[in-house]
């Protein structure tokens, strides 16, 4: 039980970082495109 709850724990904090990461490289690339 407890490991399971663990291991969702994680995927949500990985899933929100890769969320971010994928975010800061769109408006990276919007930024660069528009100059």
């Amino acid at each position: 039980m407890c490991s399971f709850v663990l291991s969702r724990l994680w995927r949500k904090k990985i899933a929100i970082r890769l969320l971010l990461y994928i975010q800061d490289n769109v408006t990276l690339i919007v930024f660069l495109n528009k100059n």
